[in-house]
């Protein structure tokens, strides 16, 4: 507990630095140590016989996914981090659309890699709504968005499909990303004044 009590006298920024070394040594971890198969909605796809490095599957350590849920895991180090909190909060919207067909569909009920970031995201929008501000939806639609269409044309990860879908997917999460900080913005408008009154 001393050693977490030591984050408090850090900067912010300092702290990012170390959760962002936890996230990447996590993914490393996942690309090349754990098994792929181990990522439940790849395992459902493609069994035990999938490698990394298979032609046509995703480089894990490239999808934004695994990122979501690495930091998920850094995230509870410290958990008032306003950039990792904003950042994990509006993974919801497009950890929904993985989850929501997972649940309804495939009848997959277990995958660890996108329920944990969805609930620590849902957590920091019910729990740590103070350290989330609107400012920050479009520096985070800007560099997820980079970083899907790059790992996309680069066929590190997400090209499978083709690129109408791909688009039409991007567009309509951020659409609904943007929505999201709405509501975001009207919760804790309501949930903070009845806090006061």
């Amino acid at each position: 507990m001393e050693r977490l009590k030591k984050l408090d006298n850090l900067s912010t920024k300092k702290i990012l630095i170390i959760q962002l070394a936890i996230a990447t040594l996590i993914s490393l971890l996942f690309q090349f140590v754990i098994p792929f198969w181990w990522q439940p909605l790849q395992f459902y796809n493609n069994g035990t016989n999938a490698q990394h490095g298979d032609p046509g599957l995703n480089l894990v350590i490239f999808t934004i996914s695994q990122w979501y849920f690495s930091l998920s895991i850094a995230w509870f180090i410290y958990r008032e981090n306003i950039y990792l909190n904003n950042f994990l909060a509006y993974s919801i919207v497009p950890l929904s659309t993985i989850l929501i067909p997972e649940f309804f569909i495939y009848g997959l009920y277990y995958d660890y890699i996108h329920i944990l970031p969805f609930i620590v995201g849902i957590y920091i929008t019910w729990k740590k709504r103070d350290t989330l501000f609107q400012k920050y939806v479009i520096p985070n639609f800007i560099f997820v968005s980079i970083w899907l269409y790059t790992v996309y044309f680069l066929k590190l990860a997400y090209y499978q499909g083709p690129i109408l879908t791909f688009v039409i997917n991007w567009f309509w999460i951020s659409v609904l990303n943007l929505i999201f900080s709405i509501f975001i913005r009207f919760l804790k408008g309501r949930l903070d004044s009845k806090e006061e009154s």
